[in-house]
């Protein structure tokens, strides 16, 4: 079992995390052999709601923690061209359980600690990876591969903490576009447990005729034949480039 302490009481983010990131922490923990998680920075007052914040909105709720790992006593420690095998594997798990936010650099917070996290707002999917001065340019390549190889994969937790909300206006059948960096898996049924006949790239166009819960069954070939079905908070509308009412 994972232990996780802080964050401490003086950090400005000195509030808990959220039970949904804890989950991820948690499972991520379990799978890289993590023993324990130091949170250095938590969750912070919501903008507008108190003082005790700084930065982004990322770590309001308790959304998103700046953390160090522990394995047998030593905190792991990496550079900006390489990382510890437990690092990866907990960052490729977190990313694939549905964290959605991971930063690390040593400019950025140092060689022992990452962010991770989920997005802006609750309403905010966008899967992102940064290093130095918050930019996705400066993000390791360690930690882009890591990261993307988990989101390509989602598990069964990931899809659990799905609601409504979080499938960013994807209830309604209709033409959707992948938006994976890394492809979505095309699966036989609806979650992890069927296989994989293929990865779809980013961009593919496809039909969703159905919605059901975290899933959406899909047709890709666009000829009425329905093709499997992938993990829905990885497609967003497509936005027609034509407005109704007729040609200017």
């Amino acid at each position: 079992m994972t232990i996780f302490t802080g964050p401490p009481s003086s950090a400005i983010r000195n509030k808990p995390i959220s039970e949904q990131l804890k989950r991820v922490l948690a499972s991520a923990a379990q799978s890289a052999g993590i023993d324990t998680i130091i949170i250095t920075s938590g969750g912070q007052d919501v903008l507008g709601d108190g003082p005790r914040r700084t930065g982004s909105t990322r770590h309001d709720r308790g959304r998103a923690a700046d953390l160090q790992l522990v394995v047998r006593g030593t905190t792991l420690s990496f550079t900006n061209q390489s990382a510890p095998a437990a690092m990866l594997a907990f960052i490729e798990a977190a990313a694939a359980a549905g964290a959605t936010g991971i930063g690390a650099g040593v400019d950025y917070m140092g060689p022992r600690t990452i962010h991770v996290g989920f997005g802006k707002s609750i309403d905010d999917h966008e899967t992102l990876t940064w290093g130095a001065n918050g930019s996705s340019r400066n993000a390791p390549q360690w930690l882009r591969d890591a990261a993307e190889a988990g989101w390509g994969a989602p598990t069964a937790l990931a899809e659990s903490d799905v609601v409504a909300s979080d499938l960013a206006g994807a209830e309604t059948p209709g033409r959707y576009a992948v938006i994976a960096r890394t492809g979505l898996k095309l699966r036989g049924g609806p979650g992890p447990d069927f296989g994989s006949e293929k990865t779809l790239p980013l961009g593919t166009e496809l039909t969703v005729t159905q919605f059901g819960g975290a899933w959406a069954c899909v047709d890709v070939e666009g000829d009425g034949v329905l093709d499997g079905y992938v993990f829905a908070s990885f497609l967003a509308p497509v936005v027609s480039d034509h407005a109704e009412g007729g040609v200017a």
